[in-house]
């Protein structure tokens, strides 16, 4: 009889247990330091977001991998004149991974809108703080429509 008391109680314990804490709070003010290094022109900053074996996937095109390139397909991006406003739309964090999912939109130096579309990132919890592991994104327009964007900002 004690055994089984005994093996209730640890049962009990191990059941109110909590699943590791996350620093979703954190994760989700990454959406910030995102925009504000793309909004800053910092390429550097901008990269130093991304763990260092990090890849972009960005659409019709082959992955970018690594920090340093990553910096590269950035600082070029940020070369053309253009904007990019992110609004993440859900935050997930457990442990010391999590993922945000979102919006986007991309214009011209003039305000035009070249490109709107959704994102998928994974990020984890590395050294004390949340870095990019994966950046996926892809257009919400139809083919039509991305041509006459293209059309109309030439």
């Amino acid at each position: 009889m004690k055994k089984l008391i005994i093996l209730f109680t640890a049962l009990g314990m191990a059941g109110c247990m909590q699943a590791p804490q996350a620093d979703l709070e954190g994760l989700k003010s990454m959406r910030d330091a995102w925009q504000s290094a793309y909004d800053a022109g910092d390429a550097a900053a901008l990269a130093a977001i991304y763990e260092e074996d990090s890849a972009l996937m960005p659409p019709n095109s082959t992955p970018v991998t690594g920090r340093a390139t990553i910096e590269t397909f950035w600082g070029d991006f940020m070369a053309s004149g253009g904007s990019v406003t992110i609004t993440d739309s859900e935050a997930y964090a457990h442990g010391d991974v999590g993922y945000k999912v979102g919006t986007f939109t991309m214009t011209d130096s003039g305000g035009m809108v070249l490109d709107e579309g959704k994102y998928v990132e994974l990020w984890r919890h590395v050294d004390g703080r949340w870095q990019m592991h994966r950046d996926i994104w892809n257009s919400s327009l139809t083919p039509a429509e991305e041509a006459e964007e293209v059309v109309e900002a030439e």
